[in-house]
């Protein structure tokens, strides 16, 4: 793997969570040839303010940010692809399909992370600290209590309060990934078997009554008749 040689941002993780993400996302980046060391420090840095605008505070947000990061930097290589000269026009297109697929996971990795953090109003116990405690590593200048990452952003906490206010204000009812409920199973079944009883084989004395059936037409018509 490719040593990180930059300082990874303040996260709200345990610490072998954040090493980890910092560490695949930083194997994740495309690798462009003839890239100078300036030129990929440059893209780690871009990356890692990406994972810190992106906040995750548990491991499993960790992994969604990690997809979503890594789709958008493979979208973002497939467009550069592209875009080449040198490449048949037909490989230009299956790079433009692929960078439009990869865009589209990224977006929906992206609403995920948001559709998670939503839910957690707080961070989890002990996380906040340790966030601190590596901004304080990373700017040993600044103030333990000073603002940083989102909070240091007036856009970003006033969208934290929002999604705090929402997920206080959401019903469970209208979480589409909420488990269904007794009654809603049973409408489901029920709804189910309602075409299996319209296709089902006639019942026993189904043939009797069609017998009577034609028995009186043919003693009706040789009634008509004579």
């Amino acid at each position: 793997m490719t040593a990180i040689q930059i300082q990874g941002p303040p996260l709200a993780l345990d610490p072998a969570t954040r090493s980890t993400l910092l560490q695949t996302i930083v194997d994740c980046l495309p690798q462009i040839p003839n890239a100078s060391e300036a030129e990929r420090t440059t893209r780690r840095a871009a990356a890692f303010a990406l994972v810190e605008t992106l906040a995750p505070t548990d491991p499993v947000e960790a992994m969604i940010a990690a997809e979503a990061i890594a789709a958008h930097y493979a979208s973002i290589n497939a467009y550069r692809n592209a875009a080449r000269c040198d490449l048949p026009y037909d490989l230009q297109l299956r790079y433009l399909t692929k960078g439009a697929s990869l865009a589209r996971l990224s977006t929906a990795k992206r609403r995920e992370l948001l559709r998670h953090q939503a839910v957690r109003s707080t961070l989890p116990a002990g996380l906040a600290a340790e966030r601190a405690a590596q901004a304080q590593e990373a700017a040993p200048g600044v103030p333990a209590g000073a603002p940083h990452g989102r909070a240091a952003n007036p856009a970003l906490a006033a969208l934290d309060r929002i999604l705090a206010k929402a997920a206080a204000a959401s019903d469970p009812a209208d979480d589409d990934l909420a488990p269904p409920t007794d009654a809603e199973v049973v409408q489901l079944v029920a709804n189910a078997h309602a075409p299996l009883a319209e296709t089902a084989p006639p019942a026993e004395d189904m043939g009797a009554r069609l017998q009577a059936e034609v028995d009186a037409r043919v003693a009706a018509a040789t009634k008509l008749a004579a």
